[in-house]
């Protein structure tokens, strides 16, 4: 079986990565938030995010604090108001199905990390995925990402925008024509729920699995993978889907 990868909007690994960020209005404000929360928190970057009666009383500040941020959506939940409140949020509540909410906010989103927040940072003010220092030390190896390749982007802009995705795809498209390289953007979700969501399972994986099968097959349709200008041109992004059966594929 041949190595892929699947990508949705942003940071982390296999699912969840991408090269370049397009961040909203709202995201990009968040830029000074990290900056203060670094420096109200202290030394300890883990906040937790059930309700507690030993809090410290740096992280009670900063929770208290975090109420305040303005976000898309805000929830009767505390610890979905803490968290979306520090990190912005994450999914469309319509998407998502109570238990689903109940589960993340009271045992599988317990605690937030933060000490990655100022790498974070260096990576928004880049627009591209920068090492710690805030250098360039992976997209100067697209010889490193001889693969196929995924994006799945919401449609409905939370923490990045799907441009985000588009120039990723552009760009793998470019170094590494050899590999089937798709794309898809799914209306009406946002980051997360692509994940999580309700109706993923018929929105959303089914991508997964056609791409799957056709890497499989060893399917990448040479002709139209050609490096030719109207392939590589950044023109406006058109690759919005609604259902299954409609991707950017090259």
């Amino acid at each position: 079986m041949p190595q892929l990868l699947f990508v949705y909007d942003i940071f982390g690994s296999s699912f969840n990565s991408s090269s370049n960020y397009i961040f909203p209005a709202l995201a990009l404000k968040k830029l000074i938030w990290m900056q203060i929360s670094m420096f109200i928190l202290g030394e300890d970057k883990t906040v937790p995010l059930l309700e507690a009666s030993n809090l410290s009383l740096r992280h009670h500040l900063l929770r208290l604090t975090a109420r305040f941020i303005p976000r898309y959506e805000r929830c009767t939940c505390n610890e979905c108001e803490v968290f979306s409140g520090m990190f912005g949020n994450t999914f469309w509540h319509e998407n998502i199905t109570p238990t689903m909410h109940q589960w993340l906010n009271k045992q599988s989103s317990t605690r937030l990390p933060m000490s990655a927040f100022p790498h974070l940072r260096k990576i928004c003010n880049s627009g591209f995925i920068v090492d710690s220092n805030g250098c360039s030390s992976y997209l100067i190896h697209p010889e490193r990402m001889a693969l196929p390749t995924l994006y799945i982007s919401g449609g409905r802009s939370l923490l990045v925008t799907p441009q985000t995705s588009f120039l990723a795809h552009k760009y793998m498209k470019l170094h590494q024509p050899g590999f089937r390289h798709e794309r898809v953007v799914v209306e009406g979700f946002g980051h997360s729920d692509l994940l999580i969501g309700e109706e993923s399972h018929k929105k959303v994986f089914p991508h997964i699995l056609s791409h799957i099968r056709l890497a499989e097959q060893g399917e990448i349709h040479t002709k139209r993978n050609q490096c030719s200008k109207e392939a590589l041109d950044w023109e406006a992004d058109q690759l919005y889907d609604g259902s299954f059966g409609q991707c950017g594929t090259c």
